[in-house]
């Protein structure tokens, strides 16, 4: 039987709370080493990612930060370490937004991995598991599908093709808090022990949706990119969103 444990503590883990969630401070070799060394041992791990709209949806959802109590929570994006400096005077060792670190991850660990993608289109999934299967020959992608369900018997048909298929890494992506529900839902009914929700990153890997160039991501400043490529799908959650996010976390910091 596949049992869920979260993932002990290192002794390098310097966790912070932010807006109700715990997000583990581990930098990119204790992430990657956490996660080794925890699949390893026969445990099974969750993996997302926190940026200021993860943090915000949290906040004002118990559900969803119950969901994440689950899952090592590693920090995505500047909003995140805004809101560290704010209350803690300090921010995050590195930035882990899923995007770079999953193949940074794939590329560094010393699992060899059977992969299966959950997320976006047929043809998206499809045109991903080709890109991760090229780039990374050393682990093997064993299936994919689109990330919309029909209903229960869908999904329990998933689960089942997931066990058959021997996959012991899944990679989710149906955006927050979607992904992070259906891993903490249904990811024991897989044979999957490390699970990760990666938001859009098949839809980056599969060229859909087109990366910042490299010096907008130093200046870490690729959600204004974003933003300018979706306007109307991204308004809302950036200049909007990041002004709620702001008033929270200084909020939250005088607490």
């Amino acid at each position: 039987m596949n049992v869920m444990r979260d993932a002990a503590p290192r002794p390098d883990d310097r966790s912070r709370t932010l807006l109700g969630v715990r997000i583990r401070d581990l930098g990119r070799d204790g992430a990657i080493a956490l996660i080794d060394e925890t699949v390893s041992r026969g445990d099974t791990v969750k993996v997302c990612f926190a940026n200021a709209q993860t943090l915000n949806l949290a906040c004002g959802d118990e559900r969803y930060r119950n969901a994440l109590r689950t899952f090592v929570v590693l920090n995505d994006g500047l909003g995140a370490d805004i809101a560290s400096r704010i209350k803690y005077g300090v921010p995050f060792q590195e930035n882990l937004n899923g995007t770079d670190f999953i193949p940074d991850f794939l590329a560094r660990t010393t699992l060899a991995l059977r992969i299966y993608l959950v997320g976006s289109t047929d043809a998206v999934a499809a045109r991903a598991a080709e890109a991760l299967a090229e780039a990374f020959p050393r682990h093997t992608i064993v299936g994919h599908r689109n990330g919309f369900f029909s209903g229960p018997q869908d999904i329990e048909q998933t689960c089942c093709d997931i066990r058959k298929s021997d996959a012991d890494c899944l990679l989710v992506g149906m955006g927050n808090p979607l992904q992070e529900f259906w891993i903490g839902e249904h990811g024991a009914n897989t044979s999957a022990r490390l699970l990760f929700g990666v938001g859009a990153f098949l839809d980056f890997q599969a060229g859909n949706v087109p990366r910042a160039p490299q010096w907008v991501r130093q200046l870490r400043c690729e959600w204004m990119f974003r933003l300018l490529q979706e306007p109307v799908r991204l308004a809302r959650r950036y200049l909007i969103g990041n002004f709620v996010f702001l008033g929270r976390v200084l909020f939250d910091a005088r607490r």
